[in-house]
């Protein structure tokens, strides 16, 4: 009875000791496939192998950006090498024996959530994305107007294009299915554009003053001004500032020392007569009827335009400022001749910019719009 007994107790414990090993090791080698519930990028990778996974995932990162009829592949070894390393915390490296990974998948925990948390690396596509740049960009070129031979001439431009890199990278990051994208370029717009351009087409200030041209210097200070003046383009709403874009007047820009008004005296300094080019051109801005930022007038009546009409200006101190709120640009014309200043003002005319009908000037004005006063 004993002896009956003592057998089926060995018998038990054999079967429990086979049941035991026999989970083991099936639950262990099962263990060695992807665990339940190991979602990456939306797809399900339970029971695959580690090869399985690791050749899905890496085929499902882009490795090229497209723009237009060219391709332009991209180097992904740093984001590989991140995705073996995330899968090596998914899947043990085995130690040749197959027993003892068995027994180390049994006691390795179940993963059991998604991971975003692997993908392109991004310093390494956003470096590649940079020198793409070179290839893709493309300058824009600006539409030009010059008044010129009593016309106005054109030339046109084009917009632009610039690789938007943080928009690619943003594309290329949350793409899974393709291995190509097309690239994010934005268009670089060139203002002013051909529509701005064509918009120029009416007279809307026309003035002529004149001066003494035995007074070289001063001549050769007027002339200056001018040059900085003509085919000066100004886009709708922005205020103009002779001092800035006519400059300091100073030696080392070619002006002279020549007779200024200071204080109702009259006195030598650089860049004098310059005050006659701003004046004409306040005389072409009340004509288009423009908003006047700030004007000054001189402290004694001046002999270039009537009294009261003049506008002062001293680098840094006193300056002539306007805005163009018509609905486009305005381009001034400022040309000199042996002893006259003409400045035109073009631009789109409206309602309260209405076109100019005849040409004025100071004493007197020209004989039409194309023949500069002699």
């Amino acid at each position: 009875m004993k002896k009956t007994w003592f057998l089926i107790l060995i018998l038990i414990l054999q079967l429990g000791v086979t049941l035991g090993l026999g989970t083991v090791v099936a639950y262990g080698t099962e263990r060695d496939r992807a665990p339940t519930g190991l979602i990456v990028w939306g797809q399900d990778f339970s029971g695959l192998s580690k090869i399985q996974v690791t050749t899905q995932l890496k085929n499902m990162i882009p490795n090229a950006v497209s723009y237009k009829d060219h391709v332009y592949p991209l180097k992904t070894n740093r984001s590989n090498a991140e995705i073996d390393t995330w899968l090596d915390q998914v899947f043990p490296i085995s130690s040749g024996s197959w027993f003892s990974d068995a027994i180390r998948n049994l006691a390795r925990p179940v993963v059991a959530t998604s991971s975003n948390s692997i993908g392109l690396n991004k310093e390494e596509i956003i470096t590649q994305l940079q020198e793409l740049s070179r290839h893709i960009d493309q300058p824009k070129s600006l539409s030009t107007i010059a008044y010129s031979e009593g016309r106005l001439e054109r030339t046109y431009g084009q917009s632009g294009e610039r690789l938007d890199i943080d928009e690619t990278w943003l594309k290329l990051s949350q793409e899974h299915k393709s291995r190509q994208v097309e690239a994010v370029v934005a268009e670089v717009p060139a203002q002013p554009g051909v529509a701005d351009i064509m918009k120029i087409q009416s007279i809307l200030g026309d003035y002529t003053t004149y001066f003494n041209a035995q007074d070289v210097p001063r001549t050769k200070n007027v002339r200056l001004a001018a040059i900085s003046l003509n085919n000066r383009l100004i886009p709708p709403g922005q205020v103009f500032s002779f001092n800035d874009v006519v400059g300091e007047r100073t030696e080392a820009a070619g002006y002279l020392p020549a007779f200024v008004f200071v204080d109702q005296a009259v006195v030598k300094g650089d860049g004098g007569g310059v005050c006659q080019d701003s004046s004409t051109l306040y005389q072409v801005v009340r004509q288009a009827n423009l908003t006047i930022e700030e004007k000054h007038t001189h402290s004694l009546p001046v002999s270039y335009v009537l009294k009261g009409q003049d506008a002062t200006v001293s680098y840094g101190v006193l300056d002539f400022r306007f805005r163009n709120d018509t609905q486009g640009y305005l381009l001034i014309s400022a040309r000199t001749g042996s002893n006259w200043l003409r400045i035109r003002l073009f631009g789109a005319a409206d309602e309260k910019h209405p076109v100019l009908q005849t040409p004025d000037g100071y004493p007197r004005h020209p004989e039409d719009w194309n023949v500069d006063p002699k």
